[in-house]
């Protein structure tokens, strides 16, 4: 089960695979994550245990960010303004381990959020048109055991997102969901 990086309701500022031109010059077929609208110093959580790694590339590409990987999976949290973990730190699902911000390449402060699914480390699907980053919005689950998927909201800009159809490869979808 992978959990939401932030509790309660996520405002949701840009889905998965949105935007195919403003990602195109990155090599990508659009947005390789998910972002949350959030103000600057929203505590982070971990949406998966993992081994941290932390990398600060300033005012370019994610500027502070944290890479949470146990060998299955990885996720990158990033545009932070702090964290609260150390490289090669075990870290726990749900464990408190940063802070949002608006480092980087970005427009204003939110969080992105990317996850790869890896086999013995290794990322899978690096040839989906993403990198390997795929859209696990119905199996990441709300603090009130909802999913990321059909339960978030959404601003105006985001909501086409979810009339978007993904490859098996960028996307998984859950078979146990039951909509209402």
């Amino acid at each position: 089960m992978i959990f939401s990086p932030l509790p309660n309701t996520p405002l949701i500022t840009q889905g998965f695979g949105q935007n195919p031109a403003t990602y195109a010059p990155f090599g990508y077929l659009g947005h390789n994550g998910i972002d949350f609208g959030v103000p600057e110093g929203t505590m982070i959580y971990a949406p998966h245990d993992g081994i941290a790694t932390v990398k600060d590339e300033g005012a370019s590409n994610y500027g502070l960010s944290l890479v949470i990987d146990d060998g299955k999976r990885r996720s990158l949290l990033a545009h932070l303004s702090e964290t609260s973990v150390t490289n090669g730190q075990t870290i726990y699902q749900g464990d408190p381990v940063a802070r949002s911000g608006k480092s980087g390449m970005a427009t204003g402060p939110h969080l992105h959020w990317t996850f790869k699914l890896l086999s013995n480390g290794v990322v899978q699907n690096k040839a989906n048109g993403y990198d390997g980053a795929i859209d696990v919005s119905e199996f990441t689950r709300l603090w009130l055991d909802q999913d990321l998927h059909f339960n978030a909201q959404y601003t105006d800009d985001a909501k086409p997102y979810l009339a978007m159809t993904f490859s098996d490869q960028q996307y998984l979808k859950n078979p146990a969901r039951h909509t209402a």
